[in-house]
């Protein structure tokens, strides 16, 4: 085989891996995802021109540390322009609440102590005034 037919074929392989693996952000939208997880399951999917405006998802993967994985990801949505309102970390649970303009989004991550690769979590986003009442 050719220097530049292995070449080709390389970057072609680099291509395909790169579309097989898993989105740092969640339905191409500025919601990023914990590192080490994927959407298992979603329902309720809203888009306004393109923005994620609502939606539920199951989240599934790898977690070491539910703390540190809640802190790498709230550093990612606060770079994207979101607004951290409310959070919680620990070695087992990790929560957050983050808002950004009249979206808002909630965040929990369970580690699996027995299988920290089947861990599981949880995103909700939201849109539209906040409930009356009180």
């Amino acid at each position: 085989m050719s220097l530049r037919l292995r070449v080709l074929a390389i970057a072609a392989l680099s291509v395909v891996l790169h579309a097989c693996s898993s989105s740092t952000t969640l339905l191409e939208s500025d919601v990023p995802l914990p590192d080490g997880m994927t959407v298992v399951r979603s329902a309720d999917l809203r888009r306004d021109a393109g923005t994620l405006t609502g939606g539920r998802f199951l989240l599934a993967g790898r977690v070491r540390d539910a703390g540190e994985v809640l802190s790498e990801t709230l550093g990612r949505f606060e770079s994207g322009g979101w607004t951290v309102v409310d959070s919680r970390a620990g070695l087992d649970l990790a929560t957050a609440r983050l808002e950004k303009g009249a979206r808002r989004a909630e965040l929990s991550i369970h580690r699996r102590a027995l299988e920290p690769d089947m861990s599981t979590g949880t995103l909700e986003v939201t849109s539209g005034a906040a409930p009356a009442g009180g």
